[in-house]
């Protein structure tokens, strides 16, 4: 049997992974597998088999959420993690207790601040050149500081839009930030705040991790950098990875 010091790592993206809003799912929800609050009512759940899934690495892995989700929007989930959180894209990394990282926020506050102009100038030509009643943009903030920026189209507006806004918001930050799309939102990170960043660091502070089993589960292609570092990937069969990258 493993030790307990010796447990598996399991770096895990949440939303899409582990669980998923209502419109998501092939079953009904039930309020015992709510997984997340949402402030605009759109709650997420487990299916059986991810509730299942989760109570397994939650009693048997040092389980570590590497999730997109804000620190404050994480602490919305129902699950009880006990171990690093990295939020945000990976530009901020909570300790065991849930407090921020010192460290990493420093790191996360020089990065951000080297970025103010591009992240300025990103959000000036979203606001003045697409249509704003069909998207939304904002920061995820950490602790006030902008870590990264997202563009997300309204559920009924058609994927043109999106195509527009990623065509001028590419244009406007070229290779000056690392560049995600998918489903009906993008977003544009720094280097050095992205998951693997964040990922490299908390492995470097886990004792023997050379000996340690490292799972990496996601569903999105942004995850993949931070999922090869792992010595196993895990996706669901359904999702962006799924889609692109298991085709027969």
């Amino acid at each position: 049997m493993m030790t307990p010091d010796l447990r598996p790592v399991v770096f895990a993206d949440l939303d899409d992974t582990l669980f998923q809003t209502v419109a998501k799912m092939t079953e009904p929800p039930c309020e015992t597998r709510l997984a997340s609050v949402a402030t605009n009512g759109k709650h997420s759940y487990m299916t059986e088999a991810q509730a299942a899934t989760v109570a397994w690495l939650l009693e048997t892995t040092r389980l570590i959420p590497t999730t997109a989700r804000s620190s404050d929007v994480l602490a919305r989930t129902t699950l009880p993690f006990r171990d690093f959180r990295i939020c945000s894209n990976g530009g901020a990394i909570l300790d065991p207790d849930g407090a921020h990282d010192p460290d990493w926020a420093k790191h996360a506050a020089r990065v951000s601040a080297a970025h103010t102009d591009i992240f300025s100038a990103l959000q000036d030509s979203v606001v003045q050149k697409t249509p704003q009643h069909l998207l939304r943009s904002w920061f995820v903030l950490e602790q006030g500081i902008p870590i990264y920026f997202v563009v997300k189209i309204n559920e009924e507006t058609d994927a043109e839009v999106l195509d527009d806004a990623e065509a001028i918001c590419r244009e406007t930050v070229g290779d000056k930030l690392v560049f995600h799309r998918n489903g009906r939102n993008m977003s544009f990170t720094p280097a050095g705040l992205t998951k693997i960043d964040s990922v490299k660091e908390v492995l470097g502070r886990l004792s023997d991790r050379d000996r340690r089993p490292i799972w990496g589960m996601g569903d999105s292609l942004s995850d993949l950098p931070f999922m090869r570092l792992c010595q196993m990937i895990v996706a669901p069969t359904g999702s962006q990875i799924g889609r692109t990258r298991l085709k027969e």
